[in-house]
């Protein structure tokens, strides 16, 4: 009976242990939290989405008025746009024209957004990234998209999907763009934004780069530092684990001189340098003959989801195809912003925010620059002075 008894107690204590592990791992705090103070951190999947997004926006308002920016944290033009664009992508009942370049710089003079997107995008990977199981053909006339440009303007809406200068006019009969359009004029009234003209028009370059004249808003003074510094030895062993998905007692620990540490697992080998970087390396299971961008992609997602607490700000900044040991696959590189600007750390040691080589399904190294935005919540931004308008520059 006392057998029994404790065969029964022993089942218990194992399923009471599971159910608080498996609570453990869905309400796990963020290990990170404090790293990116200022920013919200992703405490659950960092999705493909994310990854994929614009890193420039202009903004034509009509009677030659434009504007540049480099976010979307404040008017949500990227989260309004995704909805039209994917019907853009998803309708049979399109009307596909192609446009010469000066055509489309023409275009601009019209009320419109224009997203750009810092790398190339596959045209079927972002129907992907909008959810759409069955996208139409417009793939088979332009395979990578730079830049999505969306007529706000007099006429029936339309879109032009861009490759640097190989552009596509679609037009879709009922095209609903009155909230992006509206938060556009939203933007005009406010007035405080800098304002740009194309080169074209100022000098009468055939090209459709956009300069600033009028600098209205000044430089915002941003600091970050190294938070590997400050890591405690519980912050590591969390970090490790996490990482290893091993106890740390299984783990071989190494101190280097200057306090940097390098721990190892079978072929896994993570490090935490003292001068705010943790670089992780894996060798390859199998050698991969054919690289796959999109298999590539998620798993690059997935393992920023699970061993990195990432900020909702950092953005992919470059896909590199890349041969390593008979081997082919993908680097990837990441930035990141403050306040909707672009962080430039400012190390000639340092390239990158993130940087990861992926090989489909395996991640191959992860480098990633530990950065804490060094802001006090009582305090606004500083800024320096204003910037300079291009042409003033000339001038001086």
């Amino acid at each position: 009976m006392k057998e029994k008894l404790k065969t029964l107690l022993l089942i218990s204590l194992v399923g009471i242990s599971l159910f608080f592990t498996k609570r453990f791992w869905i309400d796990f705090p963020n290990i990170f939290s404090g790293i990116f103070e200022s920013d919200k951190a992703y405490s659950t999947t960092y999705l493909l989405s994310d990854m994929i997004s614009p890193n420039k926006y202009l903004l034509n308002f009509g009677d030659n008025y434009h504007t540049l920016l480099n976010n979307d944290y404040k008017n949500g033009l990227w989260s309004d746009a995704k909805e039209i664009i994917a019907e853009g992508l998803t309708s049979r009942n399109i009307e596909i024209t192609k446009l010469d370049d000066e055509e489309y710089q023409g275009y601009n003079d019209r009320k419109s957004v224009v997203f750009y997107f810092p790398e190339k995008v596959n045209t079927n990977i972002l129907s992907n990234v909008l959810n759409i199981e069955s996208p139409n053909d417009l793939g088979d006339s332009i395979s990578e998209i730079s830049s999505i440009y969306i007529n706000l303007g007099w006429g029936d809406p339309f879109y032009i999907f861009s490759n640097e200068d190989l552009h596509f006019k679609v037009y879709k009969s009922g095209l609903e763009t009155e909230e992006l359009s509206s938060k556009i004029s939203d933007i005009k009234e406010e007035k405080n934004y800098n304002y740009y003209d194309s080169m074209e028009k100022r000098f009468g370059i055939k090209n459709n780069i956009f300069i600033p004249y009028e600098m209205n808003n000044p430089i915002p003074r941003v600091f970050v530092e190294n938070k590997i510094i400050s890591f405690s030895e519980e912050d590591k062993k969390e970090l490790v684990e996490r990482f290893f998905d091993k106890d740390i007692d299984y783990i071989r620990e190494i101190v280097e001189s200057n306090g940097s540490t390098i721990y190892v697992y079978n072929q896994e080998v993570l490090k935490l340098d003292i001068n705010g970087t943790l670089e992780y390396f894996n060798s390859l299971e199998k050698t991969t003959k054919k690289r796959n961008l999109y298999e590539s992609m998620n798993a690059a997602t997935d393992f920023i989801s699970q061993n990195t607490d990432l900020i909702e700000t950092m953005y992919l900044k470059e896909i590199e195809e890349i041969e390593i040991d008979d081997s082919h696959g993908y680097r990837f590189t990441f930035g990141y912003r403050v306040g909707g600007i672009p962080v430039i750390l400012g190390n000639e040691e340092i390239d990158d925010f993130i940087e990861m080589e992926v090989f489909n399904t395996e991640v191959r190294s992860y480098k990633h620059h530990i950065r804490r935005y060094m802001y006090n919540q009582s305090e606004e931004i500083s800024f320096e002075k204003k910037i300079l308008s291009s042409f003033k520059v000339i001038d001086m």
